[in-house]
């Protein structure tokens, strides 16, 4: 199921624990375009499933709608750049980043 830092739908769905129409609506609704084998199957790379986790978080664990994820997103920086950023913006998305994946590890068997 697995080709090195690609991931299928179904290995994605299990690991998130959602059904596949889920992710199809997430793609659509946070604009996540995952790239096609020759099978024409959907591959997602490791960029595209931690931000599905956080996707899942947002809207399962802090029950945001969709427009709140969207929103809460866009103002998550993907990575946040020592030095030459506000240090109250590198908390929050340290502090954003240490809740889900709390959620994640509480979540995983």
């Amino acid at each position: 199921m697995r080709h090195g830092k690609h991931y299928l739908v179904t290995e994605v769905c299990r690991k998130l624990g959602v059904g596949p129409h889920i992710l199809r609506y997430w793609e659509r609704e946070f604009n996540i375009k995952p790239t096609r084998n020759s099978a024409s199957r959907r591959i997602y790379n490791e960029a595209q499933l931690e931000r599905l986790r956080l996707i899942k978080h947002l809207v399962r664990t802090e029950k945001l709608t969709v427009a709140g994820a969207r929103r809460q997103l866009a103002m998550t920086p993907s990575q946040p750049k020592p030095g030459g950023e506000d240090p109250r913006q590198t908390l929050l998305w340290l502090k954003r980043e240490l809740v889900s994946l709390r959620s994640f590890l509480d979540s995983s068997p």
